[in-house]
């Protein structure tokens, strides 16, 4: 460190280490002067430079909305195609009747299926009036007449009606077979018929009249 001499103000290089902590005495080399020296007070270490403050962080990108997988479409779409396929069944079993009624080669393919395409219920409904009685000729004649109704929505075919006399007992003394006039029915339409016995058995006492089933 540099001292200065009060008195003739002269300058000299001083190690600060000989002053020691509480200073001491030094004399001047040049003018011979003498004092109290202390060492000079160490300058406070500079201040830390300041860090300087971190960088922002980067802005976020905002995350970019996902995609559905594929796996969840592939399985609504077979889902959606389950369901279209319930629906068609379900259409051609149900309504059935109403197909062959629109496309009557319908009931081919129904029949090569395995499907029944019958109606659950009756299909023809037989009306017969009560006969009558009546000359001809000399010879007793029984008409008796009636009608057929389709039932169903669809075309159906009409079978061959059976009349049979019975006796009181119930024992068939004659019977006889015919058509109606018409061999097939629309949905919904119906048709009249008659017939009639010349000269039947007088023990008759009951007419009826039904529909020849196939198997007969």
């Amino acid at each position: 460190m540099i001292v200065s001499c009060p008195a003739c103000e002269s300058r000299f290089e001083v190690e600060r280490e000989q002053l020691g902590h509480d200073g001491r005495i030094v004399r001047c080399g040049k003018c011979g002067n003498c004092w109290h020296q202390m060492p000079e007070e160490e300058q406070p270490a500079a201040a830390a430079a300041e860090e300087p403050d971190p960088p922002p962080p980067p802005p976020r990108r905002a995350a970019a909305p996902k995609k559905p997988k594929g796996k969840p479409l592939l399985a609504i779409g077979w889902l959606v195609l389950l369901i279209f396929i319930i629906a068609l069944g379900a259409g051609v079993w149900f309504g059935r009747e109403q197909i062959v009624a629109q496309i009557p080669q319908a009931e081919t393919l129904y029949g090569l299926l395995g499907i029944p395409v019958g109606d659950s219920g009756p299909t023809l409904e037989l009306r017969v009036a009560a006969p009558t009685s009546t000359l001809r000729q000399g010879a007793r004649v029984i008409v008796v007449s009636g009608s057929v109704t389709n039932l169903t929505e669809r075309k159906q075919p009409v079978p061959k009606l059976r009349a049979r006399l019975t006796d009181k007992d119930g024992a068939v003394l004659l019977e006889w077979e015919f058509e109606a006039p018409k061999a097939e029915l629309d949905a919904g339409a119906a048709v009249d018929f008659s017939t009639e016995t010349i000269d039947p058995p007088r023990e008759g006492q009951h007419l009826t009249i039904n529909f020849v089933k196939d198997e007969e």
